[in-house]
């Protein structure tokens, strides 16, 4: 008899324990976690906004839910074509010839674009458009061709016959304008060197 009893308290006990449960999760009741599903017996319940309430919902078995939906934007490329007329030219520095020995004191660079440019824009005045290393002062900027300017310049050596690095390179401030008007800043292969010796007299 004892046992019975027991048994028949232990039930009880289950049954009170899980009805609450059940009766929580089943299709109108509140919920507290949006997005959250549950099975229960042969349903599945979505807990969803109805009326700006939390209630369960019964998902129908056709349907699939997506609790938060996002929205794929896809990248695009957009190309822009400069005219010819606008681009900037590209611009170099080079040595007229790396090594150099006579008595006179000039020696020369050279400037050239891939555009015809304006080498009266180019400055003969030292920390301008060029800085020098042993050079005195810039000589003269001449129009050689349509896309190149040479650049003589005056060193500074004595007739010892010692081989001297004379170096041209590019302002912080270097700027020349193309035909088009386009100016470029930028001079590409700066430094150059010349190594000059003046025989000993």
């Amino acid at each position: 008899m004892r046992k019975l009893t027991a048994g028949v308290f232990v039930s009880l006990f289950l049954l009170i324990s899980a009805a609450p449960a059940q009766a929580v999760n089943k299709e109108g009741a509140k919920c507290t976690t949006a997005g959250k599903i549950v099975k229960v017996a042969s349903k599945r319940l979505v807990c969803a906004r109805v009326a700006k309430t939390l209630k369960w919902v019964v998902v129908p078995s056709s349907t699939t839910t997506t609790v938060a939906p996002t929205t794929t934007v896809a990248a695009t490329t957009t190309t822009t074509t400069i005219p010819a007329s606008q681009r900037k030219a590209v611009v170099t520095i080079k040595r007229s010839y790396g090594t150099y020995s006579g008595v006179s004191l000039k020696v020369s660079y050279t400037v050239e674009g891939n555009k015809d440019l304006r080498c009266t824009t180019l400055s003969k005045i030292l920390g301008e458009d060029f800085n020098g290393t042993r050079i005195s002062y810039i000589y003269d900027i001449v129009q050689t061709t349509p896309e190149i300017c040479t650049i003589t310049v005056e060193y500074i050596g004595e007739r010892d016959g010692d081989t001297r690095e004379i170096i041209l390179s590019a302002a912080p401030t270097f700027s020349i304008t193309d035909t088009d008007g386009v100016v470029q800043t930028t001079l590409l292969g700066s430094p150059q060197s010349i190594w000059a010796t003046r025989p000993a007299s």
